[in-house]
């Protein structure tokens, strides 16, 4: 072995362990610490919002039409976060969005019917979304390096999934032993406690007026956020209340199988987000679409006993563990290098509320489940989002000329044909 030998071999090593050099990056450390607080907060009441108000007497019609009024007000309540953010600052702006969510915990527990309790508490999780999303959003894409993109979304993925695994089995003990009084409050201080790394990051550059082609630039965002919202907004909910019945409507088991769920879907999040990193994208597309498409139908047409629930949950929960790093890492890429990241995401979460609310499940899923159809039946409904989202990500990323190692960059945001 010659000397050239060793040191393309000692190179290629040193590429290979390269994650590691992605936590020299204070900034994406802190947004992670501010996630994983967040994601906290998120399951250890916010994963309960649904059955929480299924138990209180709530028909599922009624929750999916909720769910679809949520992402409507926030549609159309969007605007609001193009005039606060360029006045006051993208990090005020977070911490309003971070604030507003923990008011939101308090706001279910008011909730015990489709009245003005239930509008409210909608109306505060419609207005928290329009704050929080873009701007969180906004700082992953800009402060975050693109060279090490899918192992970052990868890391962050774990600490959200070590939070998904503590926060709904500590919820479920105490809404079970406790109430939800309790449950909430402890939610909403930790959410709370959320604002305060943001304190400690860098503001990325907010131009006062949009630059010319920033909302062109977002239209592949747009496009895989809608399909997104139209996989995810109903379906969720729809196999949420299949488990919280099949196991027999306590919170305390429905918070463990979350956990333990979670727990198995985090397995994979940072080896599969390297491997996007180090230009295996498309292979990944193909398996995630298979997997997803495998989940969907594995939690329609699985039988309700306990047993099987909680297997079913544990095997898709694990077999999506790569669908964020492979979603995210071609929209924070694409926003980075757009003229403006901000004008990005706040157009790309305009495109998730329709997918969710309007194209997508919810309103569909009201509608089967008010003449008598089974919420787990409207899963079925998010699949064809998945062969769509595919088949945008594969236009998304697209393969370069290596040097060396093969690498795989998203394409330029133009408009999909």
């Amino acid at each position: 072995m010659t000397c050239d030998d060793r040191r393309v071999i000692v190179a290629r090593l040193c590429y290979t362990l390269g994650p590691s050099m992605f936590f020299a990056n204070r900034a994406v450390n802190r947004l992670a610490v501010h996630t994983a607080l967040q994601q906290l907060a998120w399951c250890m009441s916010g994963a309960f919002f649904g059955v929480y108000l299924l138990r209180a007497g709530l028909a599922p019609s009624i929750l999916f039409l909720a769910s679809a009024g949520v992402l409507a007000l926030r549609f159309v309540m969007r605007p609001l976060v193009l005039v606060v953010a360029p006045r006051i600052g993208l990090r005020r702006t977070l911490v309003i969005g971070t604030l507003l969510s923990a008011l939101q915990y308090p706001a279910v527990g008011l909730v015990h019917g489709a009245d003005v309790t239930l509008a409210l508490f909608c109306a505060i999780g419609a207005l928290a979304g329009v704050f929080y999303w873009p701007c969180y959003h906004t700082f992953f894409a800009a402060l975050g390096d693109r060279e090490y993109r899918g192992s970052q979304v990868g890391v962050r993925q774990v600490l959200m999934g070590i939070a998904a695994v503590l926060g709904p089995a500590a919820g479920g003990v105490m809404l079970t032993n406790f109430g939800p009084w309790v449950a909430f409050g402890t939610a909403a201080a930790v959410q709370a406690l959320a604002a305060v790394p943001l304190f400690a990051v860098r503001e990325p550059h907010l131009a006062r007026r949009s630059p010319v082609g920033a909302y062109a630039a977002a239209w592949n965002g747009v496009c895989l956020f809608a399909a997104d919202g139209w996989m995810l907004a109903g379906a969720m909910l729809a196999w949420d209340i299949t488990m919280f019945r099949a196991l027999q409507s306590r919170f305390d088991q429905f918070g463990g199988v979350l956990a333990l769920a979670a727990l198995a879907g985090a397995l994979g999040s940072v080896v599969l987000g390297r491997f996007i990193d180090l230009g295996h994208a498309r292979r990944v597309i193909a398996f995630n679409a298979a997997m997803l498409c495998t989940g969907i139908l594995l939690r329609t047409f699985c039988t309700l006993s306990p047993t099987t629930v909680i297997a079913i949950a544990l095997v898709t929960t694990m077999l999506g563990g790569m669908y964020v790093p492979v979603l995210m890492t071609a929209v924070y890429n694409a926003s980075k290098s757009s003229p403006c990241p901000f004008r990005f995401q706040f157009a790309a979460e305009g495109g998730w509320d329709c997918g969710g609310g309007g194209a997508g499940v919810s309103i569909i899923a009201a509608a089967l489940c008010a003449v008598g159809g089974s919420p787990q039946a409207t899963i079925l409904l998010a699949l064809p989002a998945v062969l769509v989202q595919a088949w945008l990500l594969a236009r998304v990323y697209r393969l370069r000329p290596p040097a060396g190692p093969a690498r795989l960059e998203p394409a330029p945001s133009a408009p999909l044909p």
